[in-house]
């Protein structure tokens, strides 16, 4: 990967983890022990296994493949996040997490694509264990 490839990744991950930090009031952090111990590319939301990318064009099936490892080695619900040039961040989980069917699909055939509003409303309802709230459950 190119010094480029990876300026444009670093910065796509801190404009997310902004992001994210905004809409969910939660610490969202980059993962800087990533590249040297896998995992995934930002910390912050618990049982949430996320992979960042950006990029001028998609690769969603090579995408998916490298977050479902990441899920599986780490622990969490697989989640991509990505933005292609000049459009608005997408998300991409498995259909499970919204509780509309069993099971982990192998492919994208049982993923749900979300936007960055939708996916942190999923979050709040379904994968944090507070909501969110920052209270004891």
């Amino acid at each position: 990967m190119g010094a480029m490839q990876r300026n444009k990744g670093r910065a796509g991950e801190q404009e997310l983890a902004r992001l994210l930090r905004e809409h969910l009031g939660v610490e969202v952090r980059r993962n800087l022990q990533q590249s040297r111990e896998g995992g995934a590319d930002l910390a912050g939301l618990p049982g949430v296994a996320l992979e960042v990318k950006r990029a001028a064009a998609p690769s969603l099936s090579a995408w998916w493949e490298q977050t479902r490892r990441q899920a599986h080695e780490g622990g969490g619900v697989p989640v991509l996040a990505f933005r292609l040039d000049r459009r608005p961040w997408r998300f991409i989980l498995p259909l499970e997490a919204l509780g509309i069917v069993g099971g982990q699909g192998p492919g994208l055939e049982a993923t749900a694509e979300l936007s960055l509003e939708a996916f942190c409303l999923t979050v709040r309802e379904r994968l944090l264990p507070d909501g969110g709230t920052g209270a004891a459950a």
